[in-house]
């Protein structure tokens, strides 16, 4: 445990997921359009519903990403960070399960099609997904227990 303690995982966990959201909006806030069409091929949602989301999540991913690197309003980024894992490991899935070949757009806009098995790249993505949420409940409850720890005192 004494090890745990030493390593600071939660300050790992921010860091890291940080600057994974931040890499994650690079690309989609430089090309919407791109990132709108990416969104199109889940066929989930309707255009207008896209395009905002292309608008808006990019942008989100990068302050969310700061804010977990600098440790800002961390108990809320940590909470969006968690409702997004959730969301984008749904959507991921629902793909999976639908059978649609797709280019997850969670890097990268635009993809190579050759030789490309989607859905293993899908698959790859959800269990990505499903680490850096379990790092975003590490931050979480590691600052619930600091917080009830003070409360004690």
């Amino acid at each position: 445990m004494n090890f745990i303690r030493t390593l600071n995982l939660p300050l790992i966990c921010r860091i890291t997921l940080g600057i994974i959201f931040i890499y994650a909006s690079y690309e989609k806030i430089l090309d919407p359009i791109g990132f709108s069409k990416n969104i199109h091929n889940y066929h989930v949602t309707p255009i207008a519903i896209e395009n905002l989301a292309a608008l808006i999540i990019p942008w989100l991913e990068l302050i969310i990403g700061v804010f977990l690197i600098f440790g800002l309003f961390l108990e809320g980024a940590t909470s969006i960070t968690i409702a997004l894992l959730i969301f984008f490991i749904f959507i991921l899935s629902q793909a999976v399960f639908r059978g649609i070949d797709v280019h997850c757009g969670c890097f990268k806009t635009d993809v190579q099609t050759e030789n490309v098995n989607f859905q293993f790249e899908l698959i790859k993505r959800i269990l990505e997904d499903i680490i850096y949420l379990g790092m975003a409940f590490i931050i979480k409850y590691k600052n619930k227990l600091t917080n009830s720890k003070k409360e004690i005192s």
